[in-house]
């Protein structure tokens, strides 16, 4: 008897399709708002880079739910820690720890479907994939950056900090 390999046909549906919408929107809203207030120059532009990569996956999502004919809808703000962030609530270690958490949550959720995608969405995984791995690192230093510094993005100072190391130490 020989097995068969079976090859992944699966197309990314009406509710995968929004669940990654409704992230992406989530996303591209916190990212923004970052870079909008953090006064550290360098924690700013990274979230700003974050905001662009959000806003590409969106028009991604956007041109393959047009391609399968499919209408999509979010619901969004459901989550109530994700407005604390928003809003200010959570410290900067907290606001980092909670968006590497939901990054990685996201790109579990992406493999996953990625192990079932058709031909045709296989692409458009990896290349989401790719965005929340490269943010998770880059979210791992800020996090690293801010348990040596609570306040770093709070830092105008940044790079001369990074360069220099702060006068107390």
């Amino acid at each position: 008897m020989t097995a068969v390999a079976s090859t992944p046909t699966a197309l990314l549906d009406t509710q995968q399709l929004s669940l990654l919408m409704q992230y992406t929107i989530e996303a591209y809203k916190i990212f923004q708002k970052f870079a909008e207030n953090l006064p550290n120059p360098m924690s700013a532009a990274m979230f700003k880079d974050f905001a662009v990569d959000e806003r590409l996956d969106r028009d991604l999502l956007e041109a393959k739910i047009s391609s399968v004919g499919s209408r999509v809808r979010t619901a969004l703000g459901a989550d109530l820690q994700f407005q604390e962030v928003l809003e200010g609530d959570l410290s900067y270690r907290e606001s980092a720890e909670f968006l590497i958490a939901r990054e990685r949550t996201m790109q579990r959720r992406l493999e996953e479907l990625s192990r079932n995608a058709a031909d045709a969405d296989h692409n458009l995984l990896i290349f989401f994939i790719a965005v929340k791995r490269s943010h998770i690192v880059e979210l791992e230093r800020e996090l690293a950056l801010i348990r040596n510094d609570p306040e770093w993005w709070r830092r105008e100072d940044a790079e001369t900090r990074i360069v220099h190391g702060s006068a107390g130490r």
